[in-house]
C-alpha cells in the first residue's frame, strides 16, 4: 500500500511540473513579445513620395538642396542655391500642402513646413526616411500645429506669437532643466521651456537648427526636429527605428503612442 501511495504521488508532482512548464513557456512568450516590436500596419515612417506623391518638381535628386547649416531658412533673406521655395517649387509645395490639408484638417501652411522639411533631410540623410507625416504627428500632439494658445502660422510660416511651454521647474510632472541658453529663447534666464511649433529645448534647438533661423517658424523648427529624429543613423522606416526616434523625443510610452495614432491616420487618409 505504501508503495502505490507514492507512486500516485510521484505521477501527481510529475503532471504539476508540466502544467507549470507549460504555463511558463506561455508567459514566457508573451512577455517577449515587447511594445516596440511592434511593426505598424501602415508605417508611421513612410516617406512622403509613397504617403502622398510630391510634384516631381520637388522630389530633390541627389546633392540636388545644400544641407549646410548656413544655408539659412526658407524665409531667410540669405542666399539658398536651388532653394524648393522659391519660384515654381514653391508653388508647387504650397499646391501639395492644400491637398494634404484638405485631406487631413492640418493647416496648409503647417504641412508645407513638415512637406519642406522631408525634402531638406531626404537630401541630408537619405537613409533616415523621415516621413512627413510622423512630423505632423509630432507637430500635432506638441502644439496643435501651431496653433497652441491660440497662435497660429503667419504666411512665412512664423508664430503669431511665440508659442512656449510651461517652466521645467521640477514641479510635479516635469523635470527641473536649468535655463540652458540662460532665456535666450524663452525669457525665462532660471529655467529652460520648450519653444515654437515642435516643442524643443533650446539646447536641442542650438544643436540642430540653422543659424539664422527660428524656433518660432515652422520650416526651421520642422528642419531641427527632423535632424534630431535622423540623429544616430536611424532609419524610420523600421519598427525600432521609427520608435526609438519618437521615444528619444520625449521618453514616454504614452507620447508615443499618440504621435503613432495621428502619423497613421494622416498617412491614411492621405493615400
Amino acid at each position: 500500500m505504501r508503495d502505490r501511495r507514492i507512486a500516485v504521488w510521484t505521477g501527481l508532482a510529475l503532471l504539476a511540473a508540466g502544467v507549470a512548464c507549460i504555463i511558463g513557456g506561455l508567459a514566457w512568450a508573451f512577455a517577449s513579445a515587447a511594445p516596440d516590436d511592434r511593426q505598424p500596419a501602415a508605417d508611421p515612417g513612410i516617406s512622403p513620395v509613397t504617403a502622398v506623391a510630391l510634384p516631381p518638381s520637388v522630389a530633390p535628386g541627389p546633392g540636388e538642396y545644400s544641407s549646410a547649416p548656413e544655408t539659412g531658412s526658407p524665409h531667410s533673406s540669405a542666399p539658398r542655391t536651388n532653394s524648393p521655395q522659391t519660384g515654381s517649387r514653391s508653388d508647387s509645395v504650397a499646391a501639395w500642402a492644400a491637398g494634404v490639408s484638405g485631406a487631413t484638417g492640418i493647416p496648409a501652411r503647417a504641412v508645407q513646413g513638415y512637406g519642406y522639411a522631408v525634402i531638406v533631410l531626404h537630401s541630408e540623410t537619405p537613409g533616415c526616411h523621415l516621413g512627413w507625416n510622423t512630423l505632423a504627428g509630432i507637430g500635432m500632439v506638441e502644439s496643435d500645429h501651431g496653433r497652441h494658445g491660440g497662435a497660429a502660422l503667419t504666411a512665412d510660416g512664423t508664430e503669431s506669437k511665440p508659442v512656449i511651454g510651461p517652466a521645467l521647474d521640477g514641479s510635479p510632472g516635469r523635470r527641473d532643466l536649468p535655463a540652458a541658453d540662460h532665456g535666450s529663447l524663452t525669457g525665462d534666464p532660471l529655467h529652460d521651456h520648450a519653444v515654437g511649433p515642435m516643442q524643443l529645448l533650446p539646447e536641442t534647438w542650438h544643436q540642430y537648427a540653422g543659424s539664422g533661423t527660428s524656433p518660432q517658424n515652422i520650416d526651421d523648427a520642422a528642419i531641427a526636429a527632423g535632424r534630431y529624429l535622423c540623429a544616430g543613423g536611424r532609419d524610420l522606416t523600421t519598427a525600432s527605428g521609427w520608435w526609438a526616434a519618437i521615444l528619444a523625443y520625449n521618453h514616454s510610452t504614452a507620447y508615443a503612442d499618440l504621435v503613432y495614432h495621428y502619423a497613421d491616420t494622416y498617412a491614411n487618409n492621405t493615400r
